[in-house]
């Protein structure tokens, strides 16, 4: 589509009464799928890191942190996992359930919180003077909050299931 009919098609868009909150919504609905598959991408990338650390310590025979390591490679890869498949945004305008915006804003906010974890995993997993046992812990702060997030997202209020 040309950016001249993309912008006559969004102004049509915004003339229909109801129609550009439902567009407003589909964005959030989006932006927040992006975000999830973002974080997502980001434990991959650490979840790589910690299989390229297995490695080494496996080649240097040091057995118990080769089995930390494995552990915190499976929490990771199920915590990216519940990231990308995770209910998402908001309820699209036709559903029969409907997320208020009030609560979506609290879903982000929750999500703001789970993209510092990330960020802190990332910080020790790419600091070798930290500890695996630091690591582990950091994984287990970010499947705290997926658990939270999950929890917010299935609450009765939200009127999902």
């Amino acid at each position: 589509m040309l950016k001249s009919e993309k912008n006559f098609l969004e102004r049509m868009a915004d003339a229909i009464p109801g129609l550009s909150g439902y567009r407003a919504r589909e964005d959030r609905r989006t932006t927040d799928k992006r975000l999830r598959e973002h974080l997502a991408s980001r434990l991959d990338r650490v979840r790589d890191r910690v299989e390229t650390a297995k490695l080494a310590r496996t080649d240097a025979h040091d057995l118990d942190s080769v089995g930390q390591l494995g552990r915190l490679s499976r929490s990771l890869q199920i915590a990216a996992d519940g990231l990308r498949f995770a209910s998402y945004g908001y309820s699209g305008a036709f559903d029969q359930l409907k997320i208020k915006e009030a609560e979506l804003d609290t879903l982000y906010t929750h999500d703001l919180k789970l993209a510092e974890a990330v960020q802190a995993l990332e910080t020790l997993v790419g600091d070798p003077s930290h500890t695996v046992q630091e690591a582990v812990e950091a994984a287990a702060a970010v499947d705290r909050l997926l658990a939270e997030r999950k929890a917010l997202w299935d609450r009765p209020d939200t009127g999902t299931p």
